[in-house]
This record gives structure tokens, C-alpha cells and sequence, in this order.
């Protein structure tokens, strides 16, 4: 298959025009007439995912974070992403990504964690596309009936599949209404709503939190990595609807480990 066609298809789903205009979604590496019989997926891409793919043959792949966020000026093997952008155009591997068209389109990661998580009750965008109001940053889940921050906890855990999170704010507290936002969401405390109990995001920073506490808002910090690492899983459901190729989901590790 071609690459231009999956790119057609995935961006049918996934609005480059969603994206932040400080983001680099978009085909980073390669030629749009390659054919591609193999995609990887991943988070990020590092040297061992760079080695993956070419393990596995594969001639794509599709990360969540940009490779390449800025200008450079120079692709050597004097830096680390240099060597990374070498290694791919060796190997012939090409590099597509979507970040934040991802986070705010319908069915997006941020409507895939809401959806795994199943609470239940009514969801609604936070932060409004203005092009797209069905679409934004963020959800907001107003919840049938108040249920406990521990139970909320225990869903949490069981069905991201993770050991330990961190929270900040009343443990007894009865919670309505969330707000979520995958990957890193502190920058966004100003925006949420007042009537908000919970907010559920990643990479939070001391000061941040602080102020939301003293607004009386409870926090659920599950790590950037641990919030958005159900990219993979999303999109390879995406892909097996169109793509007839062998499709990877590359193996990653937690950033941050709690020991």
C-alpha cells in the first residue's frame, strides 16, 4: 500500500487542521509514493524503536510525539536526534506523527481513555475547536451520580493497567464531574471550570497543583507516558480497518518508574 494512502485515510480521522499550532504533526520522514507493507506504531520514537522497525521490516511509523518539534540546521551524528534521522533514512523507514490532532478529534486519545475507563454518564469537549466545536482538548464526564475518589482510583488502575498513581486533594472527596487530558495537562488548571471535582491529566508540576488545590480541586496524575502509552493500541485499531500490512505495536517501557 501506498503511504500516501494511509496518510489519506488516517488524516480523515485525524484532521491535521486539529493540531496545535506550535505542534509538527505530519509525515517527517519519507517519500509519499513508498510502498508499505509493514507499520510500526509508538509513543516516541527512540533508538530501540528505530531497531524494532527495522527487526520487524517495517517501512513506517506512526508515532504520537513529533521526532522533530523545532528547526534544525544540521542532521549529523554529532547529536542524538541527528543519529536518530540518519539511522531512519538508511533504513529507509518513514516517520508520521499525530499529536495533538489526535488529542482533540472525535474518537481521539482523549475519548479512547474515557472510553476504556467506562465510568459512564454524560461527555462533552472542554476546550472547543473553533473550527471544529466537536472537537477540542480535553473531555468533560459528568458522572449519573457522585461516586468515591477511591473507586474512581481502583477503575483507574485496573483497566490502564497500572500499579500506582499519584493524586493530590481530599481522598474522601465525592466526585461528579472530571476533567481529563491526556500527556501533560498542568498548563490547563486555569481553564477548568469551577463545578469540576477531579481532574485527571499527566506531568504535573508542585506550584501548579498547588493553586488547584486551593481552589479545592482534586488531582489525579497519571503520568505523561502512562496517560497517552493507549496511542498505540488506538491507532492499530484504526489501521486494521483500512491496512492489510503487518501492524506492530512497538514495545516501550515507563519513563518514570515508582520503586
Amino acid at each position: 500500500m501506498k503511504l500516501e494512502d494511509i496518510i489519506n485515510f488516517l488524516e480523515k480521522k485525524y484532521s491535521p487542521e486539529l493540531a496545535e499550532k506550535w505542534d509538527n504533526s505530519g509525515l517527517i520522514i519519507g517519500r509519499k509514493e513508498s510502498n508499505i507493507s509493514a507499520v510500526m506504531i509508538c509513543l516516541d520514537i527512540t533508538a530501540d524503536v528505530i531497531e524494532q522497525a527495522a527487526a520487524n521490516r517495517a517501512e513506517l511509523i506512526i508515532s504520537h510525539h513529533p521526532l522533530i518539534f523545532s528547526e534544525i540546521k544540521r542532521i549529523t551524528n554529532d547529536t542524538l536526534l541527528g543519529e536518530k534521522i540518519l539511522k531512519l533514512a538508511e533504513k529507509n523507514i518513514a516517520v508520521y506523527s499525530m499529536h495533538t490532532n489526535v488529542d482533540s478529534a472525535v474518537h481521539g486519545l482523549n475519548d479512547y481513555i474515557l472510553d476504556k475507563l467506562s465510568l459512564g454518564g454524560e461527555k462533552s469537549v472542554w476546550l472547543k475547536n473553533e473550527n471544529y466545536p466537536e472537537s477540542g482538548l480535553g473531555r468533560i464526564l459528568k458522572l449519573k451520580k457522585e461516586d468515591s475518589l477511591h473507586n474512581i482510583i481502583k477503575i483507574i488502575k485496573e483497566r490502564l493497567n497500572l500499579k500506582k498513581i499519584r493524586i493530590a486533594g481530599n481522598e474522601n472527596k465525592k466526585i461528579k464531574k472530571i476533567a481529563v487530558l491526556t500527556g501533560s495537562g498542568g498548563s490547563l488548571i486555569s481553564e477548568i471550570d469551577k463545578t469540576v471535582d477531579l481532574y485527571i491529566t499527566g506531568d504535573l508540576k508542585h506550584h501548579e497543583t498547588l493553586d488547584a488545590l486551593e481552589e479545592g480541586l482534586t488531582l489525579i496524575d497519571l503520568g505523561h507516558y502512562e496517560s497517552e502509552n493507549i496511542f498505540s493500541e488506538l491507532i492499530k485499531k484504526d489501521l486494521e480497518e483500512f491496512f492489510n500490512g503487518k501492524i506492530i505495536q512497538a514495545k516501550e517501557n515507563q519513563v518514570f518508574k515508582i520503586i
